[in-house]
């Protein structure tokens, strides 16, 4: 039996964008705010309160797993 999916309405390059930032430990503002979605300033926020954020250089990049442990720590059951 042979599953046929309707992508119409979907964006594939967000939904790309998602899947290759799932699978990193880093990730940028943008890359972050469409893993989480929700909007760049509510993931910055986030990101500072779960101590995730780093800057190399001039770019800011934000460790998943912290902001992970701190999505379950302050707002899991």
């Amino acid at each position: 039996m042979q599953v046929t999916r309707n992508y119409e309405g979907i964006d594939l390059q967000k939904l790309q964008i998602i899947v290759e930032a799932s699978q990193k430990k880093y990730v940028n503002t943008n890359e972050g705010a469409l893993l989480y979605s929700v909007g760049r300033n509510v993931f910055r926020n986030l990101g500072e309160r779960a101590g995730a954020r780093r800057k190399i250089g001039g770019k800011l990049i934000y460790n998943v797993e912290l902001i992970n442990q701190y999505i379950e720590r302050e707002y899991g059951q």
